[in-house]
């Protein structure tokens, strides 16, 4: 037994899958159902893989029942023990203690939800923090299950994030955008407080998926894409964005007059009071090869071409809106996943009339579909696009099984842009 638990113990890759199966099997105290590894990482296929004798690598979700898991321990190692007593081994606590362990942390999270209730919710009540913190009352054992728990060692400590992010909703911009760590500076006297990888930045993720109706984030850029609903221009990535074809000053000038591309800091177009774009269009792409691709086919012809693949930074929100405030319209092309419309969306309510769907018709998604990929659980997910282009390619994705990226577009989107700019 002593020989199966170091095997397993003294490599990370199966910490996850241990983790799962003990929740399985304490709930239904047999072999029963399969845990799920979403983007499994590097150390857990090798792990996976080399137990099982089958290639795990390179798959999107890893799903291991635990009857297989079973019947591959005792086929590999001699005299090896039952899951159940395997489990109990690994994490050296009895399985029998699961139910009261539970009970004992529903008491716990049900003490915080009264605290809530009793001595938060009444001085926020007619305000928007009001909403959240009675939706914070009904999810408290599941989605607030961490600061339930963690209420009970730190109640003081709890109370003021609690208290904090009731604050901040209550001071989210309206009709305009601020650099998240002006907004944090101001409600939290601390520029990183809010970001998401900050403890009190994952209670405000959770504040304001409910606020804005959408899902908690599980990556940095769902993150800033949450972050610009709520009017708040993310530092969480490199501010810059990758241009050609626009004149701001004069090194601008010097790059359009060489017809290169060029790298603009947030520093850079803070400094800028108008820009220029020919033809009164700017084209938006998400990819970096896309856009360099593009470059090297429309040399020679002005235009001028965004590249989008920071994501929703800072830099690039106010570069658009200088674009937009000159009269510009802006078109879009980005891959046909959840990220990439996603992006689109973004721009779409940002900047409404001026912001134009590019290449979103159902033949371009069949051709793109030469480069494509199976659907992840992000296209799964209950989502509504405002645009129509953008809500009628996530049916053909969820249709298909699959997205699709931009890059087999290439030709077309450069065909479109010398066709609208004339050349």
């Amino acid at each position: 037994m002593d020989e199966i638990l170091r095997y397993f113990q003294q490599d990370d890759g199966f910490t996850r899958l241990m983790n799962g199966m003990w929740d399985l099997y304490a709930r239904h105290m047999r072999c029963f159902g399969a845990v799920r590894l979403i983007k499994p990482r590097p150390e857990e296929e090798k792990a996976i893989s080399q137990f099982f004798k089958r290639d795990y690598y390179d798959q999107a979700l890893i799903r291991i029942s635990l009857a297989d898991f079973e019947r591959q321990l005792q086929k590999t190692f001699d005299d090896a023990p039952g899951l159940g007593v395997f489990l109990e081994g690994y994490f050296a606590r009895p399985l029998v203690s699961h139910v009261e362990e539970t009970k004992d942390r529903m008491r716990i999270r049900d003490s915080f939800a009264v605290h809530v209730k009793n001595e938060i919710l009444p001085e926020y009540e007619g305000t928007e923090a009001e909403h959240w913190l009675k939706e914070m009352i009904a999810h408290i054992r599941r989605t607030y299950k961490q600061w339930a728990e963690s209420f009970i060692a730190e109640p003081d400590m709890v109370t003021e994030q609690v208290k904090t992010v009731c604050k901040a909703l209550n001071s989210l911009p309206e009709d305009e955008y601020l650099l998240l760590s002006d907004f944090s500076e101001k409600v939290c006297g601390q520029p990183q407080a809010l970001d998401f990888y900050a403890p009190l930045g994952s209670l405000f993720m959770r504040a304001l998926a409910r606020r804005f109706g959408t899902f908690i984030p599980l990556h940095l850029e769902e993150s800033i894409q949450l972050y610009w609903q709520a009017g708040l221009l993310s530092n969480g990535v490199l501010n810059q964005v990758t241009v050609s074809g626009i004149v701001a000053d004069k090194a601008c000038a010097h790059y359009d007059s060489l017809g290169e591309a060029h790298v603009l800091t947030l520093e850079n177009i803070s400094r800028f009071t108008k820009v220029a774009v020919y033809k009164k269009k700017v084209f938006v792409v998400e990819s970096a090869s896309v856009f360099a691709l593009l470059c090297e086919q429309l040399r020679g012809l002005r235009c001028t071409l965004v590249c989008a693949s920071p994501g929703l930074n800072a830099a690039l929100d106010r570069l658009l809106s200088l674009c937009c405030e000159s009269g510009a319209e802006l078109y879009y092309s980005g891959n046909m996943d959840f990220k990439g419309l996603t992006l689109g969306e973004s721009l779409y309510l940002r900047f409404g009339k001026q912001f134009v769907p590019w290449r979103y018709g159902k033949e371009d998604y069949e051709l793109a579909l030469t480069q494509s990929d199976t659907l992840m659980p992000d296209e799964k997910r209950n989502v509504a696009f405002h645009n129509e282009a953008f809500a009628s390619i996530l049916s053909h994705i969820r249709k298909k099984g699959k997205t699709a990226g931009h890059l087999p577009l290439v030709k077309l989107l450069a065909e479109d842009i010398a066709a609208y700019i004339g050349g």
